[in-house]
């Protein structure tokens, strides 16, 4: 992916200058031309698919591993014995024990989009799908969670609360931070709900909690008002009843969120790192381009007759 993206950048500012040249000398309905500037178009579109195929995978991967960890948000008590919750710029080490698998992941994905130069702004849009999996994926749960056993509670409310700030925190630190708030605004908020204490969620209303929490659906509300756990026997008070104008929004609202309503990937434009017109310089390069040759040299000499073949290629100096 971040190769392609790198030939991509590189051809699509050779088409530019071509039309540009072509425009100055009035060369620009040139049947040569013509042709050249359709073959550039072919291999633009092709370099395309190639990124988009690659980043689809790549996602895909990464969220399959997260899927697995991402629950440990919900469940994990950073309270634990004894132990002293880190601070900001924390080392993964240091992180509760069920927060360090999902950070592993992002920790792995940022360094390998470092290691491999990919560009601003896909590394941008490659956290951002992850962080927006991860928001529905955790926020799903959640509202599955309030359908069964007892979980809409304070106590509970608060260990969700303090894992997903150490979560923020350290993606602040690792430079992922406005990334992060920004798609997992909505699971932040509807923890912020549950995090109320009963005492004052008791005095509140479903016209200004719809106003407090306004990126939480109808039907959404609705599910973690009425499955909150205010004691024994205790049911949701008259004062948390939607409104007849919302009534209907509350029964056929969809409490989960979509997965399919992820943002497009917005191919960058420019910002190249490499100079493929320059010289190159690097040996190792040149190394890995020689042993490319010998290796296609190779293939081609195992499909002739043996009284075709001959000897391998000579190689040239850099």
């Amino acid at each position: 992916m971040a190769n392609t993206t790198e030939l991509l950048s590189f051809v699509q500012e050779k088409v530019l200058e071509m039309e540009k040249e072509a425009d100055q000398e009035g060369l620009s309905s040139d049947p040569q031309l013509c042709n050249d500037l359709e073959l550039c178009d072919e291999a633009l579109a092709l370099l395309d698919e190639v990124i988009m195929c690659t980043f689809q995978q790549s996602v895909y991967y990464l969220t399959k591993t997260l899927y697995s960890t991402l629950p440990a948000l919900l469940d994990s008590n950073p309270f634990t014995a004894g132990a002293e919750l880190p601070g900001p710029g924390a080392e993964l080490e240091a992180m509760p024990p069920g927060l360090r698998p999902t950070l592993g992941v992002f920790q792995a994905a940022l360094e390998l989009t470092s290691q491999c130069e990919l560009h601003p702004d896909l590394v941008s849009q490659t956290f951002g799908y992850l962080f927006f999996f991860s928001n529905a994926s955790l926020l799903n749960s959640l509202m599955e969670r309030g359908q069964g056993r007892p979980f809409y509670q304070w106590s509970r409310a608060v260990q969700i609360r303090t894992n997903l700030d150490l979560v923020l925190d350290w993606l602040q630190g690792a430079g992922l931070g406005d990334i992060a708030t920004e798609f997992f605004r909505k699971l932040s908020i509807a923890v912020n709900l549950l995090c109320v204490p009963r005492t004052s969620l008791l005095k509140a209303s479903w016209s200004s909690l719809r106003t407090d929490y306004p990126t939480l659906t109808p039907a959404q509300l609705h599910h973690l008002l009425s499955h909150y756990q205010l004691g024994p026997g205790r049911g949701p008070p008259p004062a948390w009843d939607p409104p007849p104008a919302e009534r209907d929004a509350v029964d056929t609202g969809d409490i989960f969120e979509s997965f399919s309503s992820h943002p497009p990937l917005i191919l960058p434009l420019g910002g190249s790192r490499l100079r493929l017109t320059g010289p190159v310089t690097d040996d190792a390069l040149h190394r890995e381009l020689r042993r490319l040759r010998r290796l296609l040299w190779d293939l081609e000499q195992q499909e002739l007759p043996a009284n075709h073949r001959h000897g391998p290629p000579v190689a040239s100096t850099p």
